[in-house]
């Protein structure tokens, strides 16, 4: 049983964690537009399966990295192909999606997030690197196929003039739930071992699943084609296949750096996890209410020339607190991809969506798949710093194609 001293400890944790969740939500009120759409009874199951899902997720950030270089000792080369496996699924994407187009979409998310908890809960027995690769596929598998299935759910609950300011309340609703898991780790002091976190977060994923089957089954387009690939689509499919290659640069490198280089420690990692999921709290319905007034082009050129600064700073500066706050930083950035989902939205028909959203993740996760394999053998060979300067190579390019987003304006579909 923990000490009484270290519950007062947890406890004071809390009453000042939810304190500060009181005082986001008077925030937000003061904050919110003149107009206002009540959401539904529907838009509710889903963030409320969101909100279980990422609480499961959210112990899976707060123990991985610690659990993968202090149980397993894996190196730089192991964690890129622990993280080009986990991303493999990724890359499949749009053959899950064509093999499960008939399936409804509600019914596709219960049983993604069934599989994620399959998956997940596997890593309680791990105890080896091939093992850890094996459950991290078979969840993964799990976590890509339900990524468009929340975009695509999102859009079509939302009313026309809200569809930014919807996604990011959904992921608002992720962020609470990841933050109160992370929360959950810290408030017992980390002496649980590692299996005792795995089941839980399993758990959560599992009441997420049962969450999904509340939805009505009729949400989403009827008559979905199996693969679609439009020219007029190009800037997307360009966009998101950059996005995977950053993203995973800093995903995979960007914790082991802090944990493997400067030798952040578990606590001091959970802390950041949890400043960044409060910050996506606050900061996911923000950007996006900015993005339904002032559109995609915008927000994507801002984020981009920040994240440039962000991966040479990496690259460049060895003062750990610097990259702690700028690990933090490259989180509230990493808000703006919804730009991408809410362009498709505007100029894809209908019926074109989720297919597209689909093959946006599987074009995504082609990168993710390569990067860290890359990535390592360029840490393992030239250092960590050549492999943050070439994401921000990659940033750069990102910066040249989002010029060429159209001005904030009602776009219509093309074709």
């Amino acid at each position: 049983m923990l000490p009484v001293a270290r519950f007062r400890r947890a406890g004071g944790f809390l009453r000042v964690t939810i304190h500060c969740l009181q005082l986001i939500k008077r925030s937000s009120q003061l904050s919110k537009p003149a107009y206002s759409d009540p959401p539904t009874r529907d838009l509710r199951i889903l963030w409320l399966a969101v909100f279980f899902l990422m609480f499961g997720f959210g112990i899976y950030s707060s123990t991985f990295f610690n659990f993968a270089t202090e149980v397993l000792k894996v190196g730089p080369k192991a964690i890129g192909w622990i993280e080009a496996v986990r991303e493999t699924p990724g890359f499949l994407c749009v053959l899950a999606a064509a093999l499960t187009m008939r399936i409804a979409e509600p019914l596709l998310g219960s049983i993604t997030m069934l599989l994620m908890a399959i998956g997940f809960s596997a890593y309680a027995w791990v105890d080896s690197v091939p093992s850890l690769m094996l459950w991290s596929f078979v969840w993964s598998v799990g976590m890509h196929t339900w990524m468009p299935i929340q975009s695509s759910l999102a859009l079509h609950l939302a009313d026309k003039s809200s569809k930014g300011k919807r996604l990011g309340q959904t992921t608002c609703a992720g962020s609470i739930g990841a933050l109160l898991g992370m929360i959950t780790v810290r408030m017992v002091n980390y002496h649980l071992p590692y299996r005792v976190w795995f089941l839980a977060g399993a758990a959560s994923m599992a009441l997420a699943s049962l969450v999904m089957l509340t939805l009505r089954r009729d949400i989403g387009h009827p008559e979905k084609p199996r693969f679609v690939w439009r020219r007029q689509y190009s800037l997307y499919y360009a966009l998101a296949f950059l996005e995977g290659c950053r993203k995973q640069v800093f995903f995979t490198f960007g914790p082991y750096v802090l944990t493997k280089v400067y030798g952040v420690k578990l606590q001091t990692m959970a802390l950041l996890w949890v400043i960044n999921t409060i910050v996506n709290m606050i900061g996911a319905p923000v950007v996006g209410r900015a993005l339904d007034r002032i559109g995609e082009r915008r927000i994507l050129i801002t984020s981009y020339s920040a994240l440039i600064f962000v991966f040479l700073g990496y690259a460049i500066i060895k003062s750990s607190l610097v990259l702690c706050v700028f690990y933090c930083l490259d989180n509230f950035f990493y808000l703006s991809t919804v730009c991408l989902t809410t362009y498709l939205q505007k100029i894809a028909a209908p019926e074109d969506l989720m297919p597209s959203l689909s093959l946006g993740v599987t074009l995504n996760h082609t990168a993710a798949v390569v990067v860290p394999l890359i990535g390592g053998y360029l840490w393992a060979g030239l250092g960590y710093p050549v492999t943050f300067m070439g994401g921000a190579a990659v940033v750069c390019i990102s910066l040249l194609l989002a010029a060429r987003v159209p001005r904030h304006k009602v776009l219509k579909p093309l074709g």
